[in-house]
């Protein structure tokens, strides 16, 4: 498996880790930290959205960071993300070395490279949907299993 291959299962793993996220949030509601839940899993979302739009160098649509999703919509806003990422990466065109300039909100400038970019995606999902799963359980909700490596394991 390559680098872009790499890349690719783990946006496969991330999509996986807010499908059953928001899957539980909507089979458990009501409970007290549903609207939390729900604002973690929009802002990961919206945070992958944002970044594709940087990295395309195309004007974003409005997209506020901390926006909140609909509960219903979760999932198939998760996906459209996905798969934007997903084409992004597989598109044999795009150089994962190459640096991308932005501009953070605040207007600070940095520059990263594509596969730094995809990687903390990952990561930044994968540490606010340990939030979720912190505060499922404040509710006695049981979290599904997210670990990369129970993902690993599956027959998908």
């Amino acid at each position: 498996m390559d680098e872009r291959q790499k890349i690719q299962q783990l946006f496969q793993f991330d999509l996986w880790c807010n499908r059953r996220l928001a899957g539980l949030v909507m089979d458990e509601a009501p409970f007290p930290e549903l609207e939390t839940c729900i604002s973690l899993l929009s802002h990961i979302i919206n945070a992958q959205e944002i970044w594709f739009y940087r990295v395309v160098k195309i004007p974003a649509p409005d997209i506020v960071i901390w926006g909140k999703h609909e509960p219903e919509e979760l999932t198939d806003k998760a996906e459209q993300a996905h798969q934007k990422w997903v084409d992004l990466i597989g598109d044999h065109e795009a150089d994962l070395e190459t640096e991308i300039h932005y501009a953070k909100t605040k207007g600070q400038n940095f520059q990263n490279s594509l596969w730094q970019i995809a990687h903390h995606l990952i990561i930044h999902g994968q540490h606010h949907r340990a939030q979720i799963s912190l505060l499922l359980r404040k509710c006695d909700i049981v979290p599904p299993p997210i670990d990369y490596i129970y993902y690993t394991r599956l027959d998908l």
